[in-house]
């Protein structure tokens, strides 16, 4: 029962909880899954309504837990919306001792001044402090500088901080759910963990998490986090859009969305006609294919558009060999990757989760990249200590677990 671990994805258009237990430090043995509803409770991934949010947590987690035949009190949590800031930082120590033999603690030390030596919002909180490389003396490219000799150690890392309100309101939630929250996790660091493959990461990859309410990406280099980002546009929006150049409800606007929605207006079947209902009454209206992708391009481009200048900004299109994974629900659209292949000029596949067993028929689909990410996660930081409720605190101890898994790799 320890090494069973719940993903909990709170999202814009759904509530996601997964179950399950990794087996031979990677396969994901998936025991039990809910979802529900997220109604009126998350908006562009933060959370506006306490109750709903925590009503569509307790009904997600009780349907995963009566599939899996288990009861559940600790969870990992994932945590997107424009309020999320990250930043690269590099801290550089003194090896001390006789026989400048680099430890633990110099190590920690180098860490902790890369993190003081950026500025940190009063309303931000630390989520992670990841680790891209060491630098010992003039030697660059080490993943593991303990135990080595030297005269002076540079950590170079990169920052993810989130709002503290935001953070706070989702651990509110859990505890009025009677869960435990074992540690926030960003919801595309999650996602990388579920559908990335080592090889892309080293090799230079950018995932794009394309969910309700958010579009959220990460982009590795040489298999380390070099820039994240979130976008505050995301399915939903496309849905309010059909909705108004539709003139249907917004729950027809979605089933459309879902059914017949394209996202690359070339790919449009233009002989197809669907009947759409009329808003607030029981009419139906013809439109061809081809309208609703005309409503439904503009939105994605400016996604992928977006996704394009943060590429650009804080690395380069050349220098991603391995090209962009789509994930996220909204990825499952009708030419989403030839719209982005179109627009980025680089490789482009839809990303579910690999290595995955047991209810994997039901799991295995773009959106729930980021529960089972949660669940990778867990059983790689399973020792780290919890964030109490309103703390937010035990901040170098969770980084000293980071480096541990940083060395594994």
């Amino acid at each position: 029962m320890d090494d069973i671990i719940i993903g909990l994805d709170i999202g814009t258009t759904k509530v996601c909880a997964v179950i399950g237990e990794v087996q031979n430090g990677r396969t994901i043995n998936v025991l039990g899954v809910g979802t529900a509803s997220s109604g009126d409770g998350v908006k562009k991934g933060a959370i506006v309504d306490i109750e709903r949010t925590t009503q569509a947590i307790i009904d997600a987690v009780e349907e995963a837990e009566k599939s899996a035949d288990v009861v559940i009190d600790n969870i990992y949590v994932g945590i997107a919306g424009a309020h999320i800031c990250s930043m690269n930082s590099q801290g550089i120590v003194a090896i001390k001792g006789n026989n400048q033999e680099i430890t633990s603690e110099d190590i920690d030390r180098a860490v902790e001044n890369a993190k003081t030596a950026v500025s940190i919002p009063p309303h931000q909180d630390i989520i992670h402090i990841l680790p891209r490389e060491f630098v010992v003396d003039e030697q660059k490219d080490i993943n593991n500088p303990l135990g080595m000799v030297g005269g002076r150690l540079e950590a170079q890392v990169h920052i993810v901080t989130g709002a503290v309100t935001a953070m706070q309101n989702i651990m509110k939630c859990c505890e009025m759910a009677k869960l435990k929250v074992e540690d926030v996790v960003l919801q595309q660091y999650a996602s990388s963990m579920a559908v990335l493959s080592e090889d892309e990461k080293k090799l230079g990859v950018v995932l794009v998490d394309i969910g309700g309410g958010t579009t959220d990406l990460i982009i590795f280099q040489n298999g380390h986090v070099v820039h994240s980002y979130s976008i505050d546009i995301g399915g939903r929006l496309v849905t309010n859009d059909l909705a108004v150049g539709l003139k249907t409800s917004t729950q027809a606007a979605e089933e459309l969305k879902i059914s017949h929605g394209v996202a690359y207006s070339e790919l449009a079947d233009s002989h197809l006609t669907i009947e759409v209902p009329v808003a607030g009454g029981e009419r139906t209206k013809p439109f061809q294919q081809t309208f609703l992708a005309e409503i439904i391009e503009p939105r994605m481009e400016e996604i992928f558009y977006e996704v394009k200048k943060q590429i650009e900004k804080h690395v380069s299109l050349d220098v991603i060999p391995a090209g962009v994974v789509l994930t996220g629900g909204t990825s499952l659209m009708s030419g989403c990757p030839e719209l982005a292949e179109e627009i980025l000029g680089l490789p482009i596949r839809r990303g579910a989760p690999i290595d995955v067993i047991g209810l994997h028929e039901q799991v295995r689909k773009p959106q729930y990249s980021t529960a089972l990410g949660l669940i990778r996660y867990g059983a790689q930081n399973y020792r780290a200590p919890t964030r109490e409720s309103g703390a937010l605190n035990g901040i170098i101890e969770r980084i000293q677990s980071w480096l541990r898994k940083f060395f594994t790799d």
